[in-house]
């Protein structure tokens, strides 16, 4: 069975949820947030115990020049960039993906960085971030399914559209492709799930 877990109503309302259950799989609407997400994994795997897999999808915001509107991204690292907690903990929190195949075809494997706030504005596109991995993405949910998934032993994925770029206009061009946007994500979801139950 695979939990195919959507942040926002706006994701849910995109997806053809009779065609994902005939696919074994079961979606649920998290909310936006790490908290949000976290606490979805831990009801997909109480209320489905045979669960062995969880697919975060969505949309996402790109942080480098090389990432367009509507780009598929499936990162393979995740780092949580909302606080430095040093010396208490280790800073940045990094978790890399242990399989690194790509489950759509085509998507961009990037850097994916959560944060719990919409970035307007990005001071990520020429920073060490960007010299090191090449292309940067950013969300609100990603490295908390991620974490979540590595310590349960849970197979799974992220796989998102870039829907604004941080600037000034990420909260207009987010509406805007989550309406112009969502045929194309849930062929992209449909695609998937259906790719990763074989």
């Amino acid at each position: 069975m695979i939990g195919i877990i959507c942040p926002s109503s706006f994701e849910y309302k995109a997806l053809d949820r009779k065609k994902l259950a005939r696919q074994d799989s079961v979606l649920i609407c998290s909310g936006m947030g790490k908290l949000r997400a976290a606490g979805a994994c831990f009801k997909l795997l109480k209320q489905y115990p045979k669960l062995r897999f969880i697919l975060l999808i969505g949309f996402a915001g790109g942080l480098t020049k090389n990432l367009s509107i509507g780009d598929v991204v499936e990162p393979r690292t995740f780092i949580e960039q909302d606080y430095n907690a040093e010396p208490f903990e280790k800073f940045p929190n990094l978790i890399r993906r242990k399989k690194s195949a790509a489950y759509w075809k085509g998507s961009k494997n990037t850097l994916m960085l959560t944060q719990d706030r919409f970035l307007t504005e990005n001071p990520y596109q020429n920073g060490p971030y960007a010299k090191k991995y090449g292309a940067i993405t950013c969300d609100m949910e990603s490295y908390a399914v991620a974490h979540f998934c590595e310590n349960f032993g849970l197979d799974y994925a992220v796989v998102k559209l870039v829907s604004d770029v941080a600037d000034e206009n990420a909260d207009h061009d987010f509406l805007k492709a989550c309406r112009e946007l969502s045929p194309k994500l849930n062929r992209v979801v449909l695609e998937t799930a259906s790719y990763v139950d074989h």
